[in-house]
């Protein structure tokens, strides 16, 4: 479609010209690689047809394989001579070359097919401030924003600087300005006399940074395709203080690994530190009022992907997904809706002889966040210090409380309590420090001696640490987590509300006083992850959005 804001009168005027040569150094054959499953020229075409300036458009190319290619797609095909295909032959002269061969008097544009996002809209109004503006020739650019200094003696103590102010970057409008080669316009007398691009009526159209790109790499070239291809991924989540907080934090472990694609959240029965979480990281989302509704507000492109991690799905909301389009990946669901679902990972969960193909179990899945990474070695000390009981966002069943109880006066260490965003205030003995929000949970728990902790994901950030880790789960469905086992360093007590005090407490005393028995709970715990977890399953999501 046409720019209604340009002349219709200016259409005709313009001899639109692609040159296309084959001899390309830094992405060989670059004007045919595909692009999102089309070549790259052609997303050069269409937005010159898009801009609705002219009626003729050329393909200026020495290629056979590019004339063959604007022959079936009905495009001109200009036959360019073997010596204005060499590296150093200007560009201007393939210009100046079309003109003559097609006998053009009239205004001429080259438009490079290595600038496949240069929109139809940046074309048109180019054209149209170049004829306003009377000059004779016009290049697109983007105004840089980083701050440049300008060498003029190769003196580089005495630099000047092309900036009036020190800014941030984002908000920088600086006064260099970079020439994109996506537009380049000229007047044909002006090219015919001269055989130049660029004249003393010369102007600069400035067109948006996005769409700025240059192929010229294969970095270049992989950036381009990453961004064609980007998908959307909706995370559909469940956090509040019965069903914990872990389930949007494994959400943003998994949106910090799908960065370079469209990421949205739909918000099911959660509680305000879960909208804040989102909002503080500039995350688009939505409270689920009406299934059905809600997916047709937020799917606005294809291919997409819905993440459920709301525990268990019926079969009902998983069908009503597939039905708006979207392909469907599962979180620690044991409910009948993962038998519909593409994809089910439960990292949680043992893995089961005779489970289905599209099921994947056990700590090979097992996401951390990025806090976990490259952590200096964990010490175990002879004589420990410090205990630290976290039991999650929320605690539900108030394990934190109770375990400093138990401990306060019986142990000789310091206890150091973290509690969730999400968590309900609660009395602490006296002695026993209380925190509420934390630098870094992988920094507590790197100094601390033992972990007291529920069975859910914190199981697994603390065995990334090496730090041993004593389990009381929160619930019936927390006891048959796969991660419970001395196999994997876990000394799980049980369920938290079944486990006696006195029996806590010698646990704990026990562990305490033997460095041997920590060090190899220690060197289990850490052996049993290896940290790519995340990246498995952000492989998982992206394979789907390729729709396999």
């Amino acid at each position: 479609m046409s720019d209604p804001g340009v002349d219709r009168r200016l259409s005709n005027e313009l001899l639109a010209v692609i040159p296309a040569r084959s001899g390309s150094k830094g992405v060989p054959g670059k004007t045919l690689r595909l692009l999102a499953g089309r070549p790259m020229i052609a997303y050069t075409v269409a937005a010159i047809r898009a801009a609705g300036i002219t009626q003729r458009l050329v393909v200026s190319s020495d290629s056979p394989e590019v004339l063959a290619w604007a022959e079936r797609e009905s495009i001109e095909a200009l036959d360019r001579p073997a010596e204005l295909a060499l590296d150093d032959v200007p560009v201007a002269a393939v210009a100046h070359h079309a003109a003559q061969a097609l006998d053009w008097n009239s205004d001429v544009g080259l438009f490079q097919p290595t600038s496949p996002f240069c929109s139809g809209a940046s074309i048109a109004a180019a054209y149209a401030a170049f004829k306003e503006a009377e000059s004779t020739s016009l290049s697109s650019a983007v105004r840089v924003r980083h701050l440049f200094w300008l060498d003029e003696s190769d003196d580089l103590t005495r630099p000047r600087p092309l900036f009036t102010e020190r800014v941030n970057r984002q908000y920088a409008r600086h006064r260099v300005l970079r020439e994109t080669g996506a537009i380049q316009l000229v007047a044909g007398a002006e090219l015919r006399a001269t055989g130049r691009l660029v004249s003393d009526r010369h102007m600069l159209f400035e067109i948006p940074e996005d769409e700025s790109l240059d192929i010229d790499t294969l970095d270049d070239l992989m950036a381009a395709r990453r961004r064609l291809e980007r998908g959307l991924v909706i995370f559909r989540v469940r956090a509040n203080r019965v069903f914990g907080s872990g389930h949007i934090h494994h959400c943003l472990q998994l949106a910090e690994e799908l960065a370079d694609h469209h990421l949205k959240f739909l918000l099911r029965e959660c509680d305000p530190f879960v909208m804040e979480a989102l909002d503080e990281r500039g995350y688009e989302w939505l409270e689920e009022t009406d299934l059905p509704q809600n997916l047709a507000g937020l799917v606005d492109r294809t291919p997409a992907v819905i993440v459920n991690d709301v525990l268990d799905t019926t079969e009902a909301e998983v069908l009503r997904e597939r039905l708006a389009g979207l392909r469907v990946l599962n979180i620690e669901d044991l409910g009948p809706g993962a038998e519909h679902a593409d994809r089910v990972i439960n990292a949680l969960y043992p893995i089961r002889p005779g489970a289905a193909a599209h099921v994947d179990s056990g700590p090979s899945f097992a996401t951390l966040r990025s806090e976990f990474f490259g952590l200096p070695p964990k010490v175990i000390h002879e004589h420990p210090q410090r205990i630290l009981i976290t039991f999650g966002g929320t605690d539900p069943s108030h394990l934190a409380a109770r375990c400093a109880r138990v401990l306060a006066g019986q142990v000789d260490v310091e206890l150091r309590v973290v509690i969730g965003p999400g968590a309900e205030e609660a009395e602490f003995p006296p002695g026993v420090e209380v925190r509420r929000h934390v630098r870094t949970m992988a920094s507590e728990m790197l100094a601390a001696d033992l972990v007291l902790t529920s069975a859910g994901r914190t199981v697994y950030e603390a065995a990334a640490v090496g730090t041993p880790v004593v389990v009381l789960a929160q619930s019936a469905r927390e006891a048959t987590h796969a991660h419970l086992d001395f196999g994997s360093g876990v000394v799980f007590l049980g369920i938290g509300a079944l486990v006696d005090d006195a029996h806590m407490l010698e646990v704990v005393r026990r562990i305490l006083s033997d460095q041997r028995l920590r060090q190899e709970l220690s060197d289990r715990l850490q052996a049993s992850v290896d940290g790519l977890g995340a990246r498995r399953v952000a492989e998982r999501i992206r394979m789907l959005l390729l729709g396999l």
